[in-house]
């Protein structure tokens, strides 16, 4: 469905059909809150109304039933006391008639508690003044007594009333503005609310036919990012598709018959038109993967080859898996990849690995022959040497002692290199087990097993207290054996060696090349001596293979050590750099990760 056929104005018009009904709904339940308001303000009016009416008539009976009875007192006619029941029940009806509508818990309650408790201790009295006045033998003192006490309850109770009368003139006035209140309210609202209804119909009528031209513009737009997905698609060797469950329908984008070798208006609905183009030794195992994916709604992945029609063979990867379209139907949707060049250089690369493994086979056997096949013969030439020097010295003239020293120079240079040589094939392919190890217990190992050299040379070796690291045990010791031995070759004669190796703190100006090392994620270690140094010029050189500065010539080497220290810290994920200056020293920074 195009975009322009689901945004009609029908359905704008529908909208704000809609929306002006829910704003009319609204107005009518503002309406109704509001005129509930009234109703409640008027039943506070009409009761507040009625309770002063009450009081004031309650008022009225007791000064009636008052004059009533000092007329009795006077006249002694019965006839004055014919309505005294009658006249009290209406007044304590009256009286439960106010409490029934307030609270118990109100202080207006408490007031009408008080006012009953007044009344009734004045009927109590009533009902004294009558025995008196009907007793046989009068006590005019105590009559006139409590003629006077209750008068004064008379006038206790009436200033009560009147009082409590003010209070509701007061509420009154207050249910009458809020009265008002809500009634302005009520219609400010609802003209505001009316307004507003009429502006939104308007503006939703004026948006119509703007609404539809963004419409229409959008599909254009949407046209246009179909037209780049499928060029997309078509620069990626990349295409997708889908199947319908419920109708059975499949889908697929046009680039899918490009990767076929088709023109995208072929006609393939279904497996039956496209497995023709898989490759025969695939499509029993593709049409398997496919069927149980169908049945069991679960998602699937494989690579498989195709024939495009003009006979060339492509690698295609198909994923998929199932979802649920915009009408709830369940859909598989998918892509599939033209993988053929990527498989292709997969496929070289595996030869190249197979290769690797021939040529490490190799170095393994050359490492073999390095350590046992070559020094054999060489520690029978050190025994000879040894052995014609022991016996045959004194016969030999001193031009043949000088070769014959020459001869030995050579053949302990020899098996020196032969020994680095073994080092630096087991840090390439000795099997990397990372264990955490304490370094200061390394060093002690590493100047224990150089205590005779550090002995001869005099020297010193401060070691700060380092820390435990995750490291491949046996390289590190190489690593520092190498440094140490270094630092102890290249002494300056005549100086008593100071070597230092400390664990310090990164700071911002710590980098290697463009990295910038952080002190949360890296160990920065220094060994430092105050041999000989070499120029800065030379930092980078001193690590590769078989690289002697001018300097060395004069000692002995094979160009090995730096580079293996190197290679060590590599395996480490770590990094090392040297700084020199000539007659003062050389600084080895090491990095290694936390």
């Amino acid at each position: 469905m195009k975009l322009k056929d689901f945004f009609t104005p029908t359905l704008i018009y529908r909208i704000a059909l809609g929306v002006s009904f829910i704003l009319v709904i609204g107005v009518s339940i503002v309406f109704h809150i509001q005129m509930s308001s009234l109703n409640r303000s008027v039943d506070l009016i009409s009761d507040s109304n009625k309770k002063q009416f009450d009081l004031e008539k309650i008022t009225s009976e007791i000064i009636q039933r008052e004059n009533t009875l000092r007329s009795f007192i006077i006249t002694k006619d019965s006839a004055f006391l014919e309505d005294d029941l009658k006249v009290k029940r209406n007044i304590f009806q009256a009286l439960n008639a106010i409490k029934e509508k307030l609270p118990e818990d109100s202080e207006d309650y408490e007031h009408m508690e008080v006012l009953t408790s007044l009344i009734q201790s004045r009927f109590d009295n009533f009902e004294e003044i009558l025995l008196l006045a009907t007793a046989e033998d009068t006590n005019t003192k105590l009559l006139n007594l409590k003629l006077t006490e209750g008068s004064e309850k008379t006038k206790v109770l009436r200033n009560t009333i009147y009082s409590l009368i003010d209070k509701e003139v007061n509420k009154l006035k207050i249910h009458n503005i809020n009265h008002r209140y809500d009634i302005e309210t009520s219609t400010i609202t609802a003209f505001s609310l009316t307004i507003f209804v009429l502006v939104i119909l308007l503006f939703s009528l004026s948006k119509v036919n703007t609404d539809y031209q963004q419409a229409q513009k959008l599909n254009k737009e949407l046209n246009f990012a179909n037209q780049i997905a499928d060029n997309a698609e078509k620069v990626a060797g990349i295409s997708h598709w889908k199947i319908n469950v419920k109708t059975g329908k499949y889908f697929y984008s046009d680039n899918f018959f490009r990767i076929m070798g088709l023109e995208p208006s072929s006609q393939i609905v279904g497996p039956e038109h496209f497995t023709p183009f898989i490759h025969p030794e695939d499509v029993d195992e593709i049409l398997k993967i496919h069927e149980e994916s169908m049945a069991n709604k679960t998602a699937s992945s494989y690579i498989y080859r195709i024939i495009r029609p003009n006979g060339e063979i492509r690698y295609i990867s198909s994923t998929g898996d199932f979802t649920n379209n915009t009408k709830g139907e369940l859909v598989k949707i998918g892509v599939s990849i033209d993988i053929t060049e990527e498989y292709v250089s997969k496929l070289a690369l595996e030869e190249k690995n197979i290769s690797l493994v021939a040529i490490n086979a190799e170095l393994e056997s050359f490492n073999q022959i390095v350590s046992h096949d070559l020094q054999e013969p060489l520690r029978k030439i050190q025994m000879f040497i040894s052995r014609i020097d022991d016996t045959e010295s004194a016969t030999i003239s001193k031009k043949g002692q000088d070769y014959f020293e020459k001869i030995r120079t050579s053949a302990n240079r020899m098996q020196n290199l032969m020994i680095d040589l073994v080092n630096y094939s087991r840090t390439i392919k000795e099997n990397k087990v990372f264990v955490k190890t304490n370094l200061n217990d390394v060093l002690s190992d590493v100047t224990q097993e150089l205590a005779l050299n550090i002995e001869e040379k005099k020297a010193k070796v401060k070691i700060g207290k380092l820390p435990k690291i995750n490291i491949i045990e046996f390289q590190i010791h190489q690593l520092f054996v190498n440094l140490i031995s270094n630092s102890l070759k290249y002494s300056k004669e005549g100086v008593t060696p100071i070597i230092k190796i400390s664990l310090e703190k990164i700071d911002f100006e710590d980098r290697f090349n463009d990295l910038v090392f952080k002190e949360k994620k890296f160990y920065k270690i220094v060994v430092s001596d105050n041999g000989i140094g070499f120029k800065q010029e030379f930092s980078e050189k001193i690590f590769m293979l078989f690289r002697r500065l001018e300097t060395e010539m004069d000692y002995n080497g094979t160009g090995l050590g730096l580079a293996i220290c190197k290679k060590i810290v590599e395996n480490h994920n770590g990094f090392i750099k040297a700084d020199g200056i000539p007659g003062t020293g050389a600084v080895f920074t090491i990095y290694l990760p936390k």
